[in-house]
């Protein structure tokens, strides 16, 4: 999937950051496509099924209870539906941001003394994303396209990924979740424009 100035890519585009092995990458970045494809097809609860655990639990807080936030999702999807919008794409594109958080412990034998150092449990990455929408206005079919990010977490020793949509995400909830994020970290852009018809008929 990449090539070697990819590779150096990644690791020159993690300065201020971690590095992480091209199988962590990988395997984050798959199943952020392999999630976009389900909501392609209309599957919006498996984007609330894979919701990073905690960011759920406070999004449900703030709803009113877990079913009341499903209900939301069942809500804006037919919003969508009775306004013509369908998502037509999803799509990652460029290096992800790369973070080790969550501290814990890990025990270690050394020259037959038990020793206890401090570790990050879980890989965090910040994947940019595109996302076509298709609607009607005025009569007229337009394509809007979506750039943002999906922060994918996973234990380091398991590599199951779960996601937090970046839409109205700031620094300081990601660092109220998880504490040893840098202060000064910058998130990807988030911007919106409509797709000129040309570059749909290319």
């Amino acid at each position: 999937m990449y090539t070697l100035l990819t590779i150096s890519g990644l690791v020159a585009g993690a300065s201020a950051q971690s590095t992480a092995p091209l199988e962590v990458v990988n395997s984050a970045i798959t199943a952020v496509n392999d999630l976009g494809k389900q909501v392609v097809l209309g599957k919006y609860k498996v984007a609330m099924d894979r919701m990073y655990p905690q960011w759920k639990e406070r999004l449900s807080s703030r709803a009113g209870g877990e079913a009341v936030l499903a209900k939301q999702f069942e809500n804006m999807t037919a919003e969508m539906t009775k306004q013509g919008t369908s998502m037509v794409s999803f799509k990652s594109y460029g290096f992800p941001k790369v973070y080790e958080v969550y501290p814990g412990k890990k025990v270690e034998t050394v020259d037959g003394k038990q020793v206890e150092t401090l570790i990050n449990t879980k890989w965090l990455l910040l994947i940019p994303t595109e996302t076509r929408y298709r609607l009607m206005k005025d009569r007229e079919q337009l394509v809007i396209e979506s750039k943002g990010f999906q922060v994918a977490v996973a234990d380091k020793d398991k590599l199951v990924w779960s996601f937090i949509d970046g839409s109205g995400l700031t620094v300081q909830d990601l660092r109220s979740m998880f504490i040893s994020l840098p202060k000064d970290m910058e998130l990807p852009e988030i911007k919106r424009r409509s797709v000129p018809s040309e570059e749909l008929n290319k």
